[in-house]
């Protein structure tokens, strides 16, 4: 007997998975305790002053199991463990066996059969499936006896789609969670606030089960609910709505009312808890996030330590697309500005080009040659001519064959800026375009995560790469400045000055972020902003110098944007169009073109 003592330690010590409160009737009855009435095993509930007691619902079922539940019927165990022997199999170590759950973890669904009457019992398929194998098949269950039936209101599982189940559920929860007079609700007030029932009709999910988004909560261990994972049944929002910055914040942050945004300690996250003053938790149930920035301010305040700019920023508009995962919107003003005044000057560039003559457009209209040329574009896509367009386009366009044949060191000073924004437009449009379309595809959000480590590593690497660019062309320009031919432009200094302050502020962004965030795991990985990152120490005033930094970075991606129709910049929309349009051109009259040049 001194084993005895041991058990129970290893009852009390050895822990398991939180088992559920429910049982499925079909499992419980083909069970080897499905003839075994629920007080046999479960006798102490029927001393029990309150059933559920809020107060032991926290713990797991190891500590809620004591060995004289199986003792009692199973009273030969001990004297055969004592004697080696388990079951039909001897032992060494009996202290292996000092815990029924650690094997039979699941003892209302414990494999039994009886006489293989029909002799169609397969040992692989789940035993309540295979009714006839016992005994002759029947039609529905039998019937609980009035004691187990009482068990069974409240411990039976639910089918969550069905109207009827769904209410059992609620009243399950309610009897507990509900304002009201009972003990119950009484004890359970001690520990979390209480939810009114007639207030709760009026949340969105109040069609629901509880045990929809509260998985857990049938099962012991019931204190340690787990966070609700709302994309079970919901989609993230587009990148427009909640933009790359918020990825790893749950969705609870921002949509449950009642609750404060904190940064945890241990986790260095953004998490929440349930304020203070909250007395009834349907309030928490109502999703209602308010208007405008209301719930946004939660976080975005000066001085805040959450890790968040102290303003709500707007989304990336589509000026960012070229760097950035970015959306196709126009949201803020000066997006707004820098794109009126872009049109302002391709319209302006447009009227010029087309009061000249135009190949055998006879025209002087310059609507209808606009018109014309339009038709002419689409007829060459939807013809064989979209061949040679293509070929031209990517070996002169992509590649830029001529450049190379020129001056292979311009060819690479261009390309170290040339090929990282293809590289980050193309990133950007194919994560967008999946956030969009395909919005549960863990790889869209995976191309849209900064903290990524691919996606840190390759767009630090494409802004060093700019940026290499950016000083080889400033270098370039400065030594060819004597040497230029009289009547040539100058390098375009405004445009190399544009794209370099873009790149090198938002570097800065990215470390500043990076430390407000609490060095996120994978943001090691963007070592350019990592290195930065290292400059600054968490404070107050970071989230302010964020935001300020963060409207200089989108002031000069306008000005650079504007600029384009009046710089050599404007090369990059028109070089394309010259391509194609000489793809299309016949081979004599390119051929008399060039030997006329």
């Amino acid at each position: 007997m001194l084993f005895v003592p041991a058990l129970l330690f290893i009852f009390l010590s050895v822990g398991t998975a939180d088992a559920s409160w429910l049982l499925n009737p079909a499992e419980f009855h083909a069970s080897a305790h499905g003839r075994t009435a629920c007080t046999d095993c479960h006798y102490h509930i029927t001393d029990q002053p309150l059933h559920p007691n809020p107060a032991t619902v926290i713990e797991n079922d190891v500590i809620s199991f004591h060995a004289d539940q199986c003792l009692d019927c199973h009273d030969d165990v001990m004297e055969n463990l004592d004697n080696g022997i388990h079951g039909s199999k001897k032992i060494e170590d009996k202290g292996k066996y000092g815990s029924c759950l650690n094997c039979h973890h699941r003892p209302h669904n414990q494999p039994f059969l009886g006489e293989n009457r029909s002799g169609t019992y397969q040992p692989g398929k789940p035993v309540e499936t295979q009714c006839g194998a016992c005994h002759e098949k029947m039609s529905a269950l039998p019937s609980f006896s009035e004691e187990d039936a009482a068990c069974m209101r409240c411990h039976q599982t639910r089918n969550t789609e069905n109207p009827q189940d769904v209410q059992a559920i609620q009243d399950l929860c309610f009897h507990c969670h509900g304002k009201g007079q009972s003990q119950a609700q009484a004890a359970t007030s001690k520990f979390i606030p209480l939810m009114d029932e007639s207030s709760y009709t009026r949340t969105p999910h109040k069609h629901l089960a509880c045990t929809v988004c509260h998985e857990n909560a049938t099962a012991f261990g019931h204190g340690r609910q787990k966070s609700v994972n709302c994309l079970r049944c919901h989609t993230s929002h587009i990148e427009k709505d909640t933009h790359g910055a918020h990825l790893d914040i749950s969705c609870q942050t921002c949509h449950l009312t009642g609750i404060v945004p904190y940064r945890d300690a241990a986790s260095d996250r953004l998490t929440w808890r349930i304020k203070k003053d909250l007395t009834d938790l349907s309030i928490l149930h109502r999703m209602d996030i308010g208007a405008g920035e209301q719930s946004c301010r939660r976080c975005h305040f000066s001085g805040n330590d959450l890790g968040a700019p102290s303003l709500v920023l707007p989304a990336k508009s589509i000026l960012c697309m070229p760097c950035h995962t970015a959306t196709f919107s126009l949201d803020d003003a000066v997006s707004i500005t820098a794109f009126i005044i872009f049109l302002c000057g391709m319209v302006l560039f447009l009227s010029v080009l087309l009061s000249g003559t135009m190949g055998h457009i006879k025209s002087r209209d310059p609507f209808l040659k606009l018109l014309q040329a339009f038709l002419d574009m689409l007829s060459a896509l939807f013809s064989p001519k979209i061949v040679p367009v293509l070929k031209a386009l990517f070996r002169d366009a992509f590649l830029q064959r001529r450049l190379y044949k020129r001056s292979p060191r311009r060819w690479i000073i261009h390309g170290l800026i040339f090929y990282p924004f293809v590289f980050r437009f193309f990133w950007g449009l194919v994560a967008l375009l999946g956030s969009l379309w395909e919005p549960g595809n863990p790889l869209v959000w995976d191309m849209i995560d900064n903290n990524h480590p691919l996606v840190a590593f390759l767009f630090d690497l494409t802004g060093m790469m700019i940026l290499s660019g950016i000083i080889l062309a400033w270098v370039r320009g400065m030594l060819q400045k004597r040497s230029r031919a009289a009547g040539t432009p100058p390098k375009d200094r405004i445009a190399l000055a544009l794209i370099g302050m873009i790149v090198l502020v938002g570097f800065l962004l990215e470390g500043m972020r990076i430390v407000m965030t609490g060095r996120p795991a994978g943001t090691e990985y963007s070592f350019a902003g990592y290195w930065i990152s290292l400059g600054f120490s968490p404070s107050r005033g970071l989230p302010d110098i964020y935001s300020f930094f963060w409207y200089i970075h989108a002031v000069l991606t306008g000005l650079f944007i504007a600029y384009i129709p009046f710089s050599r910049l404007l090369h990059m929309i028109l070089a394309p169009v010259v391509i194609s349009i000489n793809a299309v051109s016949s081979p004599q009259s390119a051929s008399m073109k060039n030997r006329g040049q």
